[in-house]
């Protein structure tokens, strides 16, 4: 049985669905996504349904659709109150993939980094914005405690195992994605994310598409951050 939280964000119907001895992580995990939509609004675009839903499950790790995802029960287990957590941290990651998956396309086999690591800079982007002081936590025990490495355009099937695919696309990605930004300046950055949101709503992107895009709004020569990210690509 779970205890149902609504909020209202202008059209949009946010709702919750915690297990009952998790009632102050489930109001967290609500109002987290609830932050994450408005501002995920303002960065990248209108969100297209008119409800999202927030679901404990009983796995680990959290699991997007569209419209809805799930999050492992783990999370509100060990939700203490603060902000620089887990809980608050992948609340903020699946309702990016709201744009970077479910507006978005992409393959999420070979090419998961194209939502994926968009989603994980996304939590960055929810702690700079709604969470200052817990930001230094994120890039410390959610970024650089696993001294991330390796190809960010690598395809799930890492023979090295889940962790070496997760350091490299999620974390590697993100990295990468704060790298850009600093390269071409914040304005730049966010005018690509938007028009990249808006360009190919309802279709499937492809790394080429990601890069051939940025062309457009920058001068700037990324030929140095291609090489120390991204595998085969010239």
């Amino acid at each position: 049985m779970y205890e149902v939280q609504t909020e209202q964000v202008g059209d949009v119907m946010v709702v919750g669905y915690a297990f009952p001895m998790h009632s102050s992580a489930g109001e967290m995990a609500l109002r987290t996504t609830v932050q994450s939509l408005k501002l995920f609004e303002d960065l990248f675009g209108p969100y297209p349904h008119k409800t999202l839903s927030v679901v404990e499950a009983d796995f680990l790790d959290g699991m997007e659709y569209d419209g809805l995802y799930f999050l492992s029960n783990g999370f509100y287990n060990l939700y203490t109150g603060y902000q620089g957590e887990y809980l608050v941290a992948i609340a903020a990651h699946e309702t990016a993939h709201q744009w970077f998956y479910g507006l978005v396309g992409n393959d999420q086999a070979l090419e998961p980094w194209l939502d994926e690591a968009l989603c994980t800079y996304s939590e960055r982007l929810y702690y700079e914005h709604l969470a200052p002081d817990a930001l230094d936590w994120w890039y410390r025990y959610r970024v650089q405690y696993y001294q991330p490495r390796g190809w960010v355009n690598g395809s799930i099937y890492n023979p090295e195992g889940y962790r070496a695919y997760r350091d490299a696309v999620y974390l590697n990605g993100a990295m990468f994605l704060e790298d850009l930004r600093t390269l071409i300046g914040d304005e730049p950055f966010f005018r690509f994310i938007r028009e990249y949101v808006a360009r190919y709503s309802q279709k499937l992107v492809s790394e080429d598409d990601f890069f051939n895009l940025i062309e457009a709004y920058s001068d700037e020569d990324l030929s140095p951050l291609i090489e120390k990210y991204f595998e085969n690509r010239r």
